[in-house]
């Protein structure tokens, strides 16, 4: 009868997470730990390098054409009054929607498929927190 309440303790022990391990489970579960979470890293890297060469693939956006002229897109923001802008600062560049890409073109939220240039403005400029 001891063995089998030991053994009924054990598996308590082993649904609550309460086992012991031996030296070697642990340091393997670490070396397990440090592998993936290294991969992992560099998957996140991969992942960043392939959104920034897609960006640069991605079709620069037409003046006058589509939602750019529904918000008076214009990819040299010089180019409309400071006073109609709201502000010297007001581009692409300082906006949230804009992700900055390698070549001062980059994707924006509200042109989904296409990139504006970081010296553009539109419309639904918006401050970046």
């Amino acid at each position: 009868m001891d063995t089998e309440a030991d053994l009924r303790a054990c598996i308590r022990r082993q649904q609550w997470g309460m086992m012991k391990m031996s030296p070697d489970q642990s340091q393997w579960s670490r070396r397990r730990f440090v592998k993936f979470g290294l991969a992992g890293l560099a998957g996140l890297q991969m992942t960043a390098f392939g959104q920034r060469a897609a960006a640069a693939a991605l079709p620069r956006v037409e003046e006058g054409v589509g939602a750019a002229r529904m918000l008076a897109y214009v990819h040299d923001a010089s180019a409309i009054d400071v006073a109609k802008r709201g502000g010297s600062n007001r581009t692409c560049a300082t906006c949230v929607f804009y992700t900055e890409g390698s070549d001062g073109w980059g994707p924006c939220t509200l042109f989904p498929g296409e990139s504006v240039s970081a010296r553009g403005w539109c419309k639904r400029w918006d401050a970046t927190s």
